[in-house]
């Protein structure tokens, strides 16, 4: 942030749940009010707002700021952005930083007189609130974030009981969680399968599977019952309704998770930049509605770096001669959010995007405990992809120029890999390879499945 002229008075609020203790400067750097406080009601706001006009009262002459902490200062920058006044949020980083470069301690009242200085020396590194569109997206996918760790959580409390009472199910169906809550929620032991009637174990596996299982499946699992360690015949009344109450749980989750994917892929097409990130190699709807939501207005961006630095996408190493060399981890700075959507189109890309793959070998170059920051020096490289294609609403081309910069076997593993010949029906993703000739041409990637049986 640069030096504000235009302004004399600068406020600096520290929010808290209950109460912000605020500071006030004039542009000769002296404090006007050093220690203030008041309380988070309509009544502590008017109170505050008298005490900082007394000392000014046109309001065009003061910025007021404060620290992005959580949701405690939502409400009192929406207030004083109603009512006319010129507010920021700033990041916590900048006042840290100045705080401990002045050796100060940490707390709200010398917090708010740090971001008072902060912004009378335009030294405050200011975050830009989401418009409401990002924000409805945002909103819908940390919903949808919360609710996966959930049904994780839940998911795993279910397979811990079908651990205990029935591990040979895990077995019969490695996949395919449908059925196997199916079978489990009516047949919880090994015994309840080899005292059930055939027919009707056929029927609930039919039904649970939509007709993919059935008599094979149903001799499966009768000779896995047989064979099975456990000799506990029956469960409790209380572990029986622990079972149904997962399972009812996850099934919950699940439709509600679905639903709110069908919601985020609809809000999201409203964004052009959604549309060129999934052309994009590794980049899939939730992934890239999550890359929108958490960049926002691309247009507030004017280079790459920033966007690594919004994702905390660097590393932080330690190097000082030869006496201390440690080795760098990836920064938790920044959203991690973005991040992990950024990271995971990275791990897909480092596999498939020739480009991408050439770039992780030379940054790994042989070293297995250097695997997570290789895959962080390709998130990073995509950070520049991707600030280019929503800067430029342009679409993610593979070209013939950087694939001759590539090894002979990396350019031949790419053609290996790339089918050109495909339904026009297919469910697989599409990009675009632009050859020696300027022509483009649409193409698949194979299916891991087909390329591990060639």
């Amino acid at each position: 942030m640069k030096k504000q002229d235009s302004y004399d008075y600068y406020v600096g609020i520290d929010c808290a749940q209950n109460k912000h203790d605020f500071a006030m400067k004039n542009n000769q750097d002296k404090f006007l009010i050093k220690r203030g406080h008041f309380s988070n009601t309509l009544q502590g706001y008017e109170k505050f707002l008298n005490t900082v006009l007394s000392k000014c009262l046109n309001k065009d002459k003061i910025l007021f700021g404060m620290e992005v902490t959580g949701i405690y200062g939502t409400n009192l920058y929406e207030r004083l952005k109603s009512d006319g006044y010129h507010v920021v949020m700033i990041s916590p980083d900048s006042v840290k930083n100045y705080r401990d470069y002045k050796r100060l301690n940490k707390t709200d009242k010398i917090d708010s007189g740090c971001i008072a200085e902060l912004l009378l020396n335009g030294d405050a590194q200011i975050v830009h609130v989401a418009k409401n569109g990002y924000t409805d997206l945002k909103a819908y996918i940390r919903r949808r974030n919360a609710l996966k760790v959930t049904c994780t959580q839940e998911t795993n409390r279910f397979l811990a009981k079908v651990c205990l009472y029935f591990p040979d199910l895990l077995k019969v169906f490695p996949s395919g969680r449908a059925t196997l809550k199916a079978i489990f929620s009516i047949y919880p032991t090994p015994y309840s399968i080899i005292e059930a009637d055939f027919d009707e174990l056929v029927s609930v596996l039919q039904k649970a599977s939509k007709n993919k299982f059935g008599v094979d499946k149903a001799n499966e699992l009768i000779h896995a019952a047989r064979n099975s360690i456990v000799v506990r015949k029956s469960i409790s009344d209380g572990e029986l309704y622990n079972i149904h109450s997962l399972i009812d749980s996850i099934d919950s989750l699940e439709s509600e998770i679905r639903n709110l994917e069908k919601i985020i892929d609809s809000k999201a097409e409203e964004f052009p930049a959604y549309h060129v990130l999934l052309t994009l190699t590794g980049c899939g709807k939730i992934t890239a509605a999550t890359i929108v939501a958490e960049i926002g207005d691309i247009s507030r961006f004017h280079k790459a770096s920033q966007i690594v630095s919004l994702a905390g996408l660097y590393g932080d190493n330690s190097k000082s001669g030869s006496s201390v060399n440690k080795r760098g981890k990836i920064s938790k700075k920044g959203s991690r959010y973005l991040r992990h959507a950024i990271y995971m189109v990275a791990e897909f890309a480092r596999r498939n995007n020739p480009i991408f793959k050439a770039y992780f070998t030379r940054k790994k170059n042989g070293d297995r405990t250097k695997h997570t920051l290789a895959v962080n020096a390709v998130a990073n490289k995509l950070c520049k992809v991707i600030y280019s294609l929503m800067k430029n609403q342009s679409t993610y081309i593979i070209q013939y120029r950087d694939l001759v910069k590539l090894s002979e076997s990396t350019q031949n593993e790419f053609f290996q890999n790339a089918e050109t010949d495909f339904s026009a029906k297919t469910r697989r993703k599409k990009y675009l390879y632009e050859d020696e000739y300027g022509e483009l041409h649409e193409f698949v990637f194979k299916s891991i499945k087909t390329a591990l049986i060639e």
